[in-house]
């Protein structure tokens, strides 16, 4: 894991350990051309120009400004409208286009004007993320006076966003990965915002001493205190949002904090098995299974096979599903309890 040293920040949390807390019963380059004036700024700037690349009569099928803008030669309206649809008002795109996440973010950026800034969970997938849900709107934020709403899939906040928090990614104003962070870890609720903060921080290398100082000279905002006491826990060692709830159910509930990503070697030195959660010392290991990893009986048998290897060599192995960490968080913290116990956790 990369790790950077940055300068020393006063007020700082205690060390960040890899692990979290308790999930209450929950799973839990803009092309070149001309560009056109945007009609409610006045201004001119990057509008993804209509040109024969921006109409998709060649190769190119990214989203585009198409109200009231001037045309090539040869191009009438009607063949625009013909070759494309609408995606916002004044926005259109390619009708062959299948759009994916980045078409759905420009489209969103072309709508709300020169001003906006990608924000808040479109942000976080900006810098990389693994894990982001499909369905998920578009977040664009303005000038805390503009206009804030919710239409077509994108969601239009008011924001207090300083010139240091915005940067340019691939021609996209996007907010960067510290404010990216600081606006994530303030959503309830907050073992979803814990998996987003692993997932953001793993992602962009965000060095928890930085995001705490920023936190700090961010007093009194709205789920202020969520994020102050999540940085702790945050651990980009996780590998799934599952796995960082997981965590935050047994930090919760006051047992010992288990390590992240445990790797076991064989007798050669070489790795068989990474166990997602457990306490090396007492051979406990913990896996989340998820269905898009152990749906195939190829894995399931490959995982039955990895198992009856780590209990020759003494290891407990608990598997936790979804299901499970929903509906029967208790018994399964009952569980983790009794290992530690029979194990000598609280000697």
């Amino acid at each position: 894991m990369r790790q950077r040293q940055p300068p020393t920040v006063p007020n700082q949390p205690p060390t960040v350990p890899n692990q979290p807390p308790t999930v209450p019963n929950q799973p839990p380059t803009v092309p070149t051309g001309r560009s056109v004036t945007h009609p409610r700024s006045g201004k001119c700037g990057n509008r993804f120009p209509i040109d024969d690349v921006n109409l998709g009569m060649t190769r190119g099928d990214r989203p585009f400004w198409g109200a009231d803008a001037p045309l090539p030669d040869g191009i009438t309206r009607r063949m625009m409208e013909r070759n494309h649809r609408r995606m916002h008002r004044g926005v259109l795109v390619s009708a062959a286009k299948s759009l994916g996440p980045h078409d759905l973010i420009d489209g969103a950026l072309l709508r709300a004007g020169p001003s906006a800034v990608v924000s808040g969970l479109s942000a976080a997938f900006l810098h990389g993320i693994s894990w982001y849900e499909a369905d998920s709107e578009i977040e664009i934020s303005r000038h805390a006076t503009g206009q804030g709403r919710c239409r077509g899939g994108v969601r239009v906040v008011r924001s207090d966003l300083s010139p240091g928090d915005v940067m340019v990614i691939d021609g996209r104003r996007v907010t960067t990965p510290i404010r990216t962070a600081y606006d994530l870890g303030r959503r309830p609720p907050h073992w979803r915002a814990l998996g987003r903060l692993d997932d953001l921080v793993n992602a962009a290398d965000i060095d928890l001493r930085l995001l705490w100082r920023y936190v700090v000279e961010h007093p009194g905002t709205r789920g202020i205190r969520q994020i102050r006491e999540l940085i702790p826990h945050i651990n980009p060692l996780s590998e799934s949002p599952p796995e960082s709830w997981l965590r935050l159910l047994i930090v919760e509930a006051e047992l010992p904090r288990p390590e992240a990503q445990i790797s076991v070697l064989d007798d050669n030195g070489y790795e068989f098995a990474r166990m997602d959660l457990g306490y090396r010392r007492l051979k406990i290991g913990i896996e989340f299974d998820g269905t898009e990893f152990h749906e195939t009986a190829e894995q399931r048998a490959h995982d039955a096979a990895r198992d009856a290897r780590l209990k020759r060599m003494g290891w407990i192995i608990l598997r936790v599903t979804g299901d499970r960490m929903r509906d029967e968080s208790d018994e399964l913290l009952r569980d983790i309890d009794k290992h530690l116990r029979d194990r000598g956790a609280y000697r």
